[in-house]
């Protein structure tokens, strides 16, 4: 399906743009090849002359994008002027090859220098300055709210993430986190261009099944009666911690991820499981096993549903059977919102408190 969609963007080039015969003959890269992540990606913007390969035949798609990459890349796909000149920084020179495309996309409020009046053209792009500079290269204003865990109203980042965000441009990381000071590479700031250039190459926007750490969670188990979680706010590295006390007094902690397998759940500093494995598609299964024994095999059944609980109702819900007919439901932002066995809710959740916030 991929490759159908590079070749219809191709044939939209060659018509559309008078670029002749030869554009459907792709760029050959000693270092690409097709089961790359984001090769349509990088070929799209290579067919549009926004990234250039090396003299060697190289593209070098894990190399960082230094500040000076960055500002060719969206000069070219901006079409604004990129004839060498003399710039306001003191470290970039009339004579450097990037120094035009500074020179342009600083005057058109794409990037800036630092209060020391220099540019920093070797210095390499994260993925919070990535955003700010697609933010403002494609005047992006719209902005939705953030999942991710590690970013913060006092960023300079942080409206500009929300906003490539909302223009799904980016999706994040199945862990709910952005890592804004994570370094870019060529291929990643290609599939970020491509995206904001092209509706084609867009992502939706994730889909996280970890719960709020803000709130609380009350559920009602048919052996342990009425329990809830509560965010134990410990440190547990890359692992949310909580808290659960039954209504008999008893007390424990379970430990729960999302990841690019899935979503997890286990004892801290023990086993977990996989509960709900990524890709999140009808038909989808997999095993739980323990050493060499499965101790349960599951499938998605349904995606998409709606189901009330005693909480309300959710929607977007996913539906995983295992082998023994236990049907376990899972909503975003929640987590595990029933599971049943025939006739038999096992648990259910009854109450989710959203603290108030004056």
């Amino acid at each position: 399906m991929k490759k159908l969609r590079l070749l219809f963007l191709l044939v939209v080039l060659t018509l559309g743009g008078g670029m002749g015969v030869s554009a459907l003959t792709p760029p050959v890269y000693s270092d690409l090849d097709g089961g790359h992540r984001f090769y349509d990606e990088i070929l799209y913007l290579a067919f549009k002359g926004v990234v250039k390969g090396y003299p060697d035949g190289t593209i070098r798609p894990n190399e960082e994008v230094t500040r000076a990459a960055a500002a060719i890349m969206i000069g070219r796909a901006l079409d604004l002027n990129g004839e060498q000149r003399a710039t306001k920084f003191s470290d970039v020179g009339a004579n450097q090859v990037a120094s035009g495309y500074i020179a342009s996309a600083v005057a058109e409020g794409i990037i800036q220098g630092y209060p020391d009046g220099t540019y920093r053209p070797n210095e390499t792009v994260t993925r919070g300055q990535m955003a700010i500079f697609l933010s403002r290269a494609f005047d992006l204003t719209v902005e939705v709210d953030a999942p991710f865990t590690d970013i913060s109203s006092s960023m300079a980042s942080y409206p500009h993430i929300k906003r490539i965000l909302a223009e799904n441009i980016t999706q994040g990381y199945p862990d709910n986190t952005f890592r804004p000071n994570e370094k870019v590479t060529r291929a990643q700031f290609s599939a970020f261009l491509a995206r904001a250039l092209n509706d084609e190459f867009k992502v939706d926007l994730p889909v996280s099944y970890l719960k709020d750490t803000s709130n609380i969670y009350q559920y009602h188990t048919n052996e342990n009666g009425n329990i809830s979680f509560v965010y134990a706010d410990e440190d547990y590295p890359d692992w949310n911690l909580w808290n659960v006390n039954d209504e008999f007094g008893g007390s424990y902690q379970v430990a729960e991820r999302q990841d690019e397998e899935g979503y997890k759940l286990g004892a801290p500093y023990s086993e977990y499981r996989l509960l709900l494995a990524n890709p999140v598609e009808v038909g989808h299964a997999w095993d739980i096993e323990y050493g060499d024994e499965i101790l349960a095999s599951n499938e998605i059944t349904a995606t998409n549903l709606t189901l009330t609980t005693p909480a309300g109702t959710f929607k977007n819900v996913v539906e995983v059977t295992d082998q023994e007919d236990l049907v376990t439901y899972f909503a975003p932002n929640v987590g595990i919102i029933k599971a049943v066995r025939g006739e038999e809710t096992l648990i259910e959740v009854t109450r989710v408190i959203v603290p108030f916030v004056n």
